[in-house]
């Protein structure tokens, strides 16, 4: 096995984890119904890199919204 393959295989195996973590984390959400959730793993693994990214960075900013929303409710 040469260094190149090691490097492109532990790319493939980088990307697979994080589809993993997103589609996860899509229907561990509490915010989407059922359906948004189907629509968006299909989002995540129809168009591998883009659409786990993109649909990331949606659950940051909703993380992000939720966390601003609790520390409001808190003071």
């Amino acid at each position: 096995m040469t260094p190149f393959d090691f490097v492109v295989g532990a790319a493939l195996a980088a990307i697979l984890a994080f589809q993993i973590y997103v589609t996860v984390r899509v229907f561990r959400s509490r915010v989407y119904e059922p359906k948004q959730k189907v629509y968006q793993a299909q989002l995540v693994w129809l168009l591998p890199i883009i659409g786990a990214g993109l649909v990331f960075s949606i659950l940051q900013e909703e993380d992000k919204s939720r966390r601003d929303t609790s520390s409001h409710l808190r003071s």
